[in-house]
Protein backbone atom coordinates (compact mmCIF):
# COMPACT_ATOMS: atom_id res chain seq x y z
CA UNK A 1 0.00 0.00 0.00
CA UNK A 2 1.41 3.39 -0.94
CA UNK A 3 0.85 6.79 0.59
CA UNK A 4 1.27 9.95 -1.46
CA UNK A 5 2.10 13.19 0.33
CA UNK A 6 2.45 16.67 -1.06
CA UNK A 7 4.77 19.22 0.49
CA UNK A 8 4.50 23.02 0.33
CA UNK A 9 6.25 23.17 -3.04
CA UNK A 10 3.72 20.84 -4.60
CA UNK A 11 6.18 17.96 -4.84
CA UNK A 12 4.83 14.49 -4.25
CA UNK A 13 6.46 11.75 -2.22
CA UNK A 14 5.28 8.19 -2.32
CA UNK A 15 6.19 5.97 0.58
CA UNK A 16 5.28 2.47 1.49
CA UNK A 17 3.08 2.09 4.50
CA UNK A 18 5.61 -0.46 5.77
CA UNK A 19 8.15 2.36 6.18
CA UNK A 20 5.92 4.17 8.64
CA UNK A 21 5.24 1.07 10.72
CA UNK A 22 8.90 0.08 10.72
CA UNK A 23 10.01 3.55 11.79
CA UNK A 24 7.38 3.74 14.53
CA UNK A 25 8.27 0.30 15.86
CA UNK A 26 12.00 1.12 15.89
CA UNK A 27 11.37 4.35 17.79
CA UNK A 28 9.23 2.47 20.34
CA UNK A 29 11.90 -0.22 20.70
CA UNK A 30 14.70 2.32 21.26
CA UNK A 31 12.58 4.15 23.82
CA UNK A 32 11.91 0.91 25.69
CA UNK A 33 15.60 -0.07 25.63
CA UNK A 34 16.52 3.36 27.00
CA UNK A 35 14.00 3.05 29.82
CA UNK A 36 15.24 -0.42 30.75
CA UNK A 37 18.87 0.74 30.66
CA UNK A 38 17.99 3.63 32.98
CA UNK A 39 16.41 1.18 35.42
CA UNK A 40 19.45 -1.12 35.34
CA UNK A 41 21.93 1.67 36.09
CA UNK A 42 22.71 1.70 39.80
CA UNK A 43 22.21 5.04 41.44
CA UNK A 44 24.46 5.58 44.39
CA UNK A 45 24.49 8.69 46.53
CA UNK A 46 28.00 10.09 46.88
CA UNK A 47 29.59 9.10 50.17
CA UNK A 48 29.98 12.01 52.54
CA UNK A 49 33.47 12.22 54.02
CA UNK A 50 34.05 14.25 57.15
CA UNK A 51 36.49 17.12 56.61
CA UNK A 52 38.49 18.85 59.33
CA UNK A 53 38.23 22.61 59.38
CA UNK A 54 41.39 24.50 60.36
CA UNK A 55 41.33 28.01 61.74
Amino acid sequence: MKITRKNRNGERREALLKEYFLTASLIALLKRVGEEAAKATPRFAPALIPVRVRK
